[in-house]
């Protein structure tokens, strides 16, 4: 018998298969190409390796569908809290809207719209939270108070021939974006006389209430004061239009996280624990339109507004679909440590226990999705790590049969969703913390790749 197996022409029988105790030596398992078969060999676990990262990716996509459909869900949830509550507001106005008419049959009448000459209004923002199943949505309650001044008497154009202003039908007019918002009937005064806008319409496709004014004898006024009360509620934005030829908005509230967009940004802007106040100055040549106008379209109502936004920051379903663009980076870096412990450890893993270690780091995404809706995004990343790590480092244990090598790929995986969540709760500094992180663990896996060359 000795013969033959000096000879090679016998196998060795193969050792009884026996449990690994820490420190025992490990059964001998040849990673060298020329004397082991290909599907052996450390070429083809490393082909393995990229091609069960790519398929992962598949179910990595249908996580990624779902996380969009519940973005989705999300939103018609807010339009339909929206619906039921009030819209988004755009404050357009007051404006002073005079007829300008042909002859008595003439049916189709037109405007003339002459804006203030200055302009300023205060809000008092109170939001509240409101729910629709699991999601919700941000609305408010707000008082805004508005003064100026109209100059009738250098604005008023004269009419074309064959047509005149019917200044005694003349209508002081207020914009807003959605007329269930209006709590209470605006109180207002023009010339120190009180006036009520309960006549509610559309013009130009625009929402507006107004009441009817006369201005004969105010046609030669060139500075005619008024003001207006407005309780307002709304859905996540507010905003105004700069109509005055001098304007200055000052908006406050409780909101702890607004944001300010539109045309133009805050002059002055505080933004506090207990909320925010923010102040807009624009004057009438920072704008397309005049102080006369025939339409409000001719306004760009919409184009020049004032907006504070008063969303919740970044959601837990956006940050869970960020952090699915480093699924692949998981996916990999966990095998490597895998396929370096399989070398050092001379203990091999088999194809199918990698696919099923590449499927409990893709069920991560998927409970970090779910559980980010009921408690939070960064409580959900907390518990899908441990539970994750705790699945992965188990199983390795069981596979490796050396808890130390095991724990090590553990604490590396502790250490890689740590990064990601860095990089999550990052903005300005994230795609330069990203670059400089991924250089180090490139190079990391470079130094330790250097032991599986042989030393000649």
């Amino acid at each position: 018998m000795e013969e033959q197996f000096n000879n090679g022409t016998v196998p060795p029988a193969l050792p009884p298969s026996q449990p690994v105790t820490e420190g025992a030596k490990l059964p001998d398992y040849d990673y060298d190409e020329k004397n082991r078969k290909f599907t052996q060999t450390l070429s083809f676990k490393t082909i393995v390796i990229v091609a069960l990262s790519l398929v992962l990716l598949i179910p990595t996509l249908f996580i990624a569908n779902l996380s969009e459909e519940r973005q989705l869900t999300a939103e018609n949830s807010r339009r339909e809290i929206a619906g039921k509550w009030a819209d988004r507001q755009l404050v357009t106005g007051p404006m002073i809207q005079i007829p300008l008419v042909g002859n008595d049959k003439d049916k189709q009448w037109s405007y003339v719209y002459i804006l203030p000459k200055t302009y300023n209004a205060e809000a008092d923002v109170k939001t509240q939270t409101l729910y629709r199943g699991i999601y919700e949505a941000v609305v408010y309650n707000s008082g805004v108070d508005i003064k100026g001044t109209f100059d009738i008497a250098n604005l008023l154009p004269v009419p074309p021939q064959g047509k005149s202003l019917r200044l005694n039908e003349a209508k002081l007019v207020l914009g807003v974006t959605d007329l269930r918002g209006i709590t209470a009937i605006p109180a207002a005064s023009l010339d120190d006389k009180r006036l009520a806008l309960n006549d509610a319409g559309t013009i130009d496709k625009m929402s507006e209430v107004q009441s009817s004014v006369d201005l004969s004898a105010l046609a030669t006024a060139d500075s005619v004061p008024f003001s207006l009360h407005l309780d307002l509620k709304g859905s996540e934005t507010l905003s105004f239009m700069p109509v005055g030829e001098s304007t200055t908005v000052r908006v406050k509230g409780d909101c702890k996280t607004p944001s300010f967009d539109g045309r133009f940004l805050p002059t002055q802007r505080t933004v506090t624990d207990t909320g925010f106040d923010a102040v807009w100055n624009v004057i009438s040549v920072n704008r397309s339109f005049s102080q006369v106008i025939q339409s409000l379209e001719a306004m760009g109502v919409g184009e020049w507004q004032m907006d504070v936004n008063l969303k919740m920051p970044v959601d837990n379903l956006q940050k869970s679909e960020r952090a699915l663009k480093y699924a692949l980076l998981v996916i990999v870096l966990t095998f490597i440590a895998a396929l370096f412990s399989e070398l050092k450890l001379k203990r091999p893993i088999n194809v199918f226990q990698y696919l099923l270690i590449g499927l409990a780091l893709v069920l991560f995404f998927s409970l970090l999705l779910s559980l980010s809706e009921h408690i939070g995004f960064g409580w959900a990343y907390f518990v899908a790590t441990t539970m994750t790590v705790a699945l992965v480092t188990l199983y390795l244990i069981g596979v490796l049969q050396v808890k130390r090598q095991a724990l090590m790929i553990g604490a590396l995986l502790v250490l890689l969703y740590v990064y990601i969540y860095v990089l999550l709760s990052l903005e300005t500094y994230a795609l330069l913390a990203g670059s400089i992180g991924l250089f180090f663990i490139l190079a990391a896996i470079m130094y330790y790749s250097l032991n599986l060359t042989p030393r000649r």
